[in-house]
């Protein structure tokens, strides 16, 4: 009942993959049969880093942007307790705040098919040269 394990090919993917195997193999060992799980690391991995930005970011995930919301709470939760000492902001209003330092594009099937406000958003934010921050959704379930 062990879920497929997707290989990356991106150095920092491929160890959480190589984790997901040895654990696999590990709970079927007589040592770790009675476990469900086992809080494998790797040295240096970004998980057991805390993660913080060089200058303050105010992360702009549009509501125009089915996902992006999700996406940006799953970030943020990457920083928490601290978020504000991390240095980063994520704002989810309609239209573009002044203080935004990046947008947030969750794409997947349905980016740019859900509402047209988000194909204004994006061309705004390349005119403006305002850095976009792209996600490709990997899960064939989410799209």
């Amino acid at each position: 009942d062990w879920p497929l394990t997707i290989w990356y090919r991106i150095d920092e993917f491929r160890l959480i993959s190589l984790k997901t195997i040895a654990e696999a193999v590990l709970l079927c060992s007589p040592n770790y049969v009675n476990q469900t799980s086992l809080p494998l690391c790797v040295s240096g991995e970004l998980e057991s880093q805390s993660l913080a930005f060089s200058k303050p970011c105010t992360l702009w995930a549009s509501p125009a942007n089915a996902g992006s919301l999700a996406l940006a709470d799953e970030i943020a939760a990457a920083f928490a307790p601290d978020r504000e000492t991390a240095g980063l902001t994520i704002c989810t209003t309609d239209d573009r705040p002044a203080s935004a330092t990046h947008l947030l594009l969750y794409l997947n099937e349905d980016t740019f098919v859900s509402d047209e406000r988000l194909a204004e958003q994006v061309t705004q934010a390349r005119q403006d040269r305002l850095p976009i921050v792209m996600a490709h959704e990997n899960d064939p379930d989410l799209g």
